[in-house]
């Protein structure tokens, strides 16, 4: 297969403008973003083909182009390697080994298993004990997965994102899964969820503190997707224990009594 040729754009994002830059970002790039942090630069890159336009961002998303190298989809599967949270193993489907491994396709969606901020989530879940669970803001599904594989049911996985909903529904099916998890586009802020024993939400932190306002949200979340430097607002809830992994903070939460 001959490679398309492709341009990768790299958007900087301002301080405390990531949710509203997402909802540019994903209009501009409908196959998908990929999260970029290298020294004091944290934004976004996407691909578009080399004949299409350059992206219509907003003058505060400045966006550099460069030319992706021929054999960029062989290039691209020699980053993902096998990742352990906590127990479990995580591997892309074009690698055969550890045999035993939860497979993930990333697909179009967020999330590839090897991120702080989903390997902090996973390893919490993975403590915790099965029981109704809600993923809010899914991603690639793999924490549905993870909790699927530890005897969570039922799961719903919701996300705003079509390409999550499909990857997490595809995911679920490869992993023999499907029966224990539904899947379900929706705004996690707005959108009627069941009663449920645990949530876990690896979303943008002003999304986090909108979450736990809630009514109805489990007595018991674990959000992930902060920065160490993070402060979130979570009246009302307490944090019981927390990883720091690669910068990013990921916490257990109950409801006060």
């Amino acid at each position: 297969m001959v490679d398309p040729p492709l341009t990768r754009w790299t958007i900087e994002v301002p301080a405390g403008r990531t949710e509203e830059a997402i909802v540019y970002l994903l209009e501009a790039f409908p196959g998908g973003l990929e999260e970029v942090a290298r020294g004091s630069l944290f934004g976004f890159a996407g691909y578009l083909g080399v004949d299409e336009p350059a992206p219509a961002l907003p003058d505060w998303l400045p966006a550099t182009p460069e030319a992706v190298p021929d054999g960029w989809r062989d290039a691209w599967r020699q980053f993902h390697h096998p990742v352990l949270i906590g127990d479990v193993w995580v591997r892309p489907p074009w690698l055969a080994e550890p045999a035993d491994a939860v497979i993930l396709e990333p697909g179009h969606a967020f999330g590839t298993g090897a991120h702080g901020t989903t390997r902090g989530a996973g390893m919490l879940l993975l403590d915790e004990p099965p029981g109704r669970l809600l993923d809010l803001g899914c991603g690639s599904g793999l924490l549905s997965i993870l909790a699927a594989h530890r005897g969570h049911g039922p799961i719903l996985a919701m996300d705003i994102d079509q390409h999550a909903i499909d990857s997490t529904r595809e995911n679920a099916v490869v992993n023999g899964y499907a029966e224990q998890i539904e899947v379900r586009i929706g705004d996690v802020i707005v959108a009627p969820i069941p009663e449920a024993d645990l949530a876990v939400a690896n979303i943008e932190r002003k999304l986090i503190e909108m979450l736990l306002q809630r009514e109805g949200l489990p007595d018991r979340i674990i959000v992930s997707g902060l920065r160490i430097e993070d402060a979130v607002a979570h009246d009302g809830w307490v944090v019981v224990r927390q990883h720091v992994l690669d910068g990013w903070r990921s916490a257990l939460m109950v409801r006060e009594p």
